[in-house]
């Protein structure tokens, strides 16, 4: 059953054999194949390479365009005097934010620290959306809630997270 071509193990056997028989007859080339596989993968696998300015000039900008948005609505519930309008732009900071996050995640680094750095701002903007979700339910409970104030507070504390993936980018 083995030497039957027909057979799945037959046409395996037979692919088999000619792979071994074409390497036998084509030694010098084989092994030179070899070793440039083996020097390339070595070499792919121990450079430092710095993807920093491929990052900064395809991926940056758009992650830059998403987080100015976020920021431009939020700083606008700032500075607005009237409560409603207030509210309003933070609910649009909100929404920018989550907008900001579909943007870096749909971003990728390839080498291994660019990737943690990468998923730190990932991890900064999941805890943003987590943190205005925690003060928009705040906020329907308490009209006199000071929500600005506390956004400010919360997002001192995630800074950090941030400063870490912006020190490997710039």
């Amino acid at each position: 059953m083995a030497d039957d071509l027909s057979s799945f193990s037959g046409f395996v056997k037979s692919v088999g054999c000619s792979l071994l028989e074409s390497l036998r007859r084509n030694k010098i080339p084989a092994a030179l194949s070899a070793v440039a596989l083996a020097l390339t993968t070595a070499l792919a696998m121990t450079s430092d390479f710095d993807e920093r300015p491929r990052y900064r000039r395809f991926v940056l900008p758009e992650i830059e365009k998403a987080e100015q948005q976020f920021l431009e609505a939020m700083s606008e519930a700032e500075q607005t005097p009237n409560d409603l309008w207030r509210v309003r732009y933070f609910i649009e900071a909100h929404r920018r934010a989550k907008a900001a996050l579909r943007t870096i995640r749909s971003a990728h680094a390839m080498t291994v620290t660019g990737r943690k750095a990468h998923n730190e701002l990932i991890r900064y903007y999941e805890l943003v959306d987590e943190e205005l979700a925690i003060i928009r339910t705040e906020m329907s409970f308490n009209e006199s809630y000071d929500y600005i104030a506390e956004w400010k507070r919360k997002n001192a504390e995630m800074l950090p997270i941030r400063e870490r993936w912006a020190s490997w980018v710039f």
